[in-house]
Formats: C-alpha cells, structure tokens, sequence
C-alpha cells in the first residue's frame, strides 16, 4: 500500500501538496489495505418544478393603436393594428406555471368590429379568425404554456374599442395596474 500511495505522490505535479513517505502511516501487522466503500447513491432529486398558481396577471396595461392597413384583418401580418395581449401565471416565488386554464371573454365597445386573430402558447398559434360586432362578446379558453403566458392576438380595421375580461383559478385577472383590460384602436 505504501508503494502505491508513494507511487502516487510522485506522479502529482510539483505545484500539489507533497507527501513524505514518513508521513505515510503503516498499517498494524496483519491487517491488508481495502478500497473504501463506494458511497451510497441517492436517488436523483427531482427537477424543480413551480408550486400551485398563486398570481395570473395581463402583462400590458390600456392599449391604444392605430387601425390595421392590412386588408385581411383576421390573419396575422405584424401590422401596425395588431394587439397582443399577454396573460402570465406564477407561484408564490414568481416562477412560471404551465397548465393554467385562461379563459377570454372579448367584448367590442366601439362602434366597428374587433377582430380575434389567435392565441400564442409556447411560440405556436393557434388560429382563431373571429370578428366580434358592435356590442358583441366572444369567449376563448386558452392555457398557458411552459414559461407559464398564453396571448391573444387582436386586431381592428377602423376605430374601435373592445374591453377584456379575463379569469383564472385565481379569479378574474387585472393588468398590471390592477385595472381590467381596454384596447382602443384610433384612425380612420
């Protein structure tokens, strides 16, 4: 044994702690060197995962646009009148949480139509196309995806206003200034 821990001192680079042989203890006569015990694994801690939803929260306040250009205003095109509207929901340590149920209640106030474009989960949309007419109110329900938002992708053509109401586990959602959600779209 002494041969092999001497053998592996001199193998160490210089700028490594060094060992005397005298410094190496000899084993009481009759007694052999075994390898120590491997240590017990553990069983792999499981990845974190956010707890249970405690905040669902729009993460946009009152919205004013312009009026689309875009000829087919219920297909999206990043025209200047397209409005998305971002939900997001976390734990009480503020991390996302997928799975939770949104649900949209979108509802026209102005005197033309509001478009419903689609909804956004996880970078994918899903095409919804609706027109909601004058005083008209629509439902969708969505769920959030894995960084814990899910969008709604709205759209006018001519000056308008539509109202949200948005609710959740937790109960009706707000915008970040704590006030429900208006969209107004000014131009033509």
């Amino acid at each position: 044994m002494r041969h092999l821990l001497l053998t592996a001192a001199l193998l160490l680079p210089l700028a490594s702690a060094q060992i005397s042989v005298s410094d190496i203890p000899a084993l009481p006569p009759g007694v052999t060197a075994q390898a120590p015990a491997a240590a017990p694994t553990m069983p792999a801690a499981p990845a974190a995962q956010a707890g249970p939803v405690a905040r669902v929260e729009i993460q946009d306040v009152e919205i004013t646009a312009p009026v689309s250009t875009n000829a087919t205003p219920t297909v999206a095109s990043d025209d200047v009148g397209e409005v998305m509207i971002p939900v997001l929901a976390t734990d009480k340590d503020g991390n996302p949480v997928a799975g939770v149920a949104v649900t949209w209640e979108v509802k026209t106030t102005g005197k033309n139509p509001v478009f419903v474009i689609a909804s956004m989960v996880d970078g994918k949309m899903t095409d919804i196309a609706a027109t909601i007419a004058p005083d008209g109110t629509a439902k969708y329900e969505t769920v959030t995806g894995a960084d814990g938002t899910v969008t709604l992708l709205l759209n006018a053509a001519a000056s308008t206003a539509a109202a949200l109401t948005v609710t959740a586990p937790t109960g009706e959602v707000k915008n970040l200034r704590d006030a429900k959600q208006t969209i107004d779209w000014i131009g033509q």
